[in-house]
């Protein structure tokens, strides 16, 4: 009899087994991925953050971010740009919030995708999930918000998780519109920096910019506080550094371009990965100067370690942002800074691809600012948006192309790119 039992459990579990990826996987999306990546949509993401900035608000006050349907898709697709989720999507009626998300899964006889639908229902005191449908499986409500709440209990242990999750208040769903009520503190923010660093970058890829962070280090005390040298004279030691390492050599580029970048944007590596002060940023105890112009170094460096971490549409499209809103309100459309910062995508794109050992030889043995972008002061720049549009403009358009085309052209014969 107790054979019988056992092996009638262990043909439950086989059956289960088989017949659960079966139910849960499916050959075809239930969302599809967003066509394409528009610098529109980056563009209001900024401006949403910029709107919300926790650095300009009032401590402990409650705020509130209202969505619309429309707006809220926008901002999951954004996130399925930067996380390689297939397609997430929102339905939102009044007091619920319908979630629908793919995946792609790895390569199985059951089927591609992993599609999950979640009512989420808004309650007293929060919000909780009604239902939740994996692929052709039904998972009973409370089962599922069981789980989640077991699950939220288990990440409470975590000291950023519990802050953030104090922080939001309410969360309300109306017809086509979701509010987020907030009450932000000022530390909340270097938490959570801190916490996205610790998840996003392996322990392994964290030691290694942390040894280029006090290469670099080593490297600028050599110059006078306050002074500004040639980008190329920290590049080139940063890189024959990375020669000397040996390793993999499309991670070792990676990891020297992200400690510069973050060296430039004010940054502390050391204060990010490792640190417990209230503030990551310091002020670069150096300025660094491509061609005489400290934006160049920044736009050209920046732009590479963005391709290395995120894509290079990302990053150009976040180099053209900017550029837009200069022409909008700052210092006017530059394509020389346009330039720097196509150049820095492309210098991304072969330090970490199949010309890795070749990028690292070249800027190890760097010696001119020309070795590392060329000239490209004689473009037209500083144009607020009437002179582009009546120059260039709009963007995409033959003229602007064409100066686009010379910038392209200028880059592919540059000795890093052969």
């Amino acid at each position: 009899m107790k054979r019988f039992i056992v092996l009638s459990v262990l043909f439950a579990m086989l059956a289960g087994l088989t017949v659960l990826p079966w139910l849960m996987l499916d050959d075809a999306p239930a969302i599809e991925p967003p066509a394409e990546f528009r610098r529109t949509d980056l563009a209001w993401v900024k401006s949403l953050f910029q709107k919300h900035d926790p650095r300009h608000q009032t401590p402990d006050v409650i705020q509130s971010i209202q969505l619309d349907e429309a707006e809220l898709n926008r901002l999951l697709n954004y996130a399925v740009e930067l996380r390689q989720v297939n397609g997430i999507a929102a339905e939102l009626t009044p007091g619920l919030a319908t979630l629908t998300a793919t995946l792609v899964v790895p390569p199985n006889p059951f089927g591609r995708y992993l599609n999950l639908t979640a009512d989420v229902a808004e309650v007293p005191g929060g919000i909780r999930i009604q239902s939740l449908q994996l692929g052709s499986l039904p998972v009973p409500g409370a089962l599922a918000d069981g789980i989640a709440h077991l699950a939220h209990r288990w990440l409470r242990r975590d000291e950023t998780y519990a802050s953030l999750a104090d922080a939001f208040s309410r969360m309300r769903f109306d017809e086509n519109q979701a509010t987020l009520d907030y009450r932000w503190h000022p530390e909340l923010l270097t938490r959570l920096e801190r916490k996205s660093a610790e998840l996003l970058i392996a322990p392994e890829d964290q030691a290694r910019m942390l040894v280029y962070a006090e290469q670099l280090d080593t490297v600028l005390k050599r110059h006078p506080h306050g002074s500004t040298v040639p980008l190329v004279s920290v590049i080139a030691p940063l890189f024959a550094h990375a020669q000397e390492n040996g390793g993999d050599v499309a991670e070792e580029n990676r990891a020297a371009l992200t400690a510069l970048a973050a060296y430039l944007a004010g940054i502390s590596l050391p204060k990010l990965l490792e640190g417990d002060s209230q503030s990551i940023r310091r002020a670069p105890r150096v300025l660094l100067s491509l061609h005489g112009r400290r934006d160049f170094a920044e736009h050209f460096v920046i732009s590479a370690a963005l391709t290395v971490n995120a894509g290079s549409r990302l990053a150009n499209a976040t180099g053209l942002i900017k550029e837009e809103e200069d022409a909008n309100k700052g210092s006017g459309f530059s394509f020389t800074d346009l330039a720097a910062n196509r150049a820095g995508v492309k210098l991304g794109e072969r330090a970490t691809g199949k010309a890795a050992a070749r990028v690292q030889k070249r800027l190890a043995i760097a010696r001119s600012d020309a070795d590392l972008l060329p000239d490209f002061r004689d473009l037209p720049e500083f144009m607020p948006q009437a002179e582009f549009d009546r120059r260039f403009g709009p963007i995409g358009s033959p003229r602007y192309q064409k100066i686009i085309d010379r910038i392209d052209a200028r880059l592919a014969v540059h000795p890093l790119a052969q």
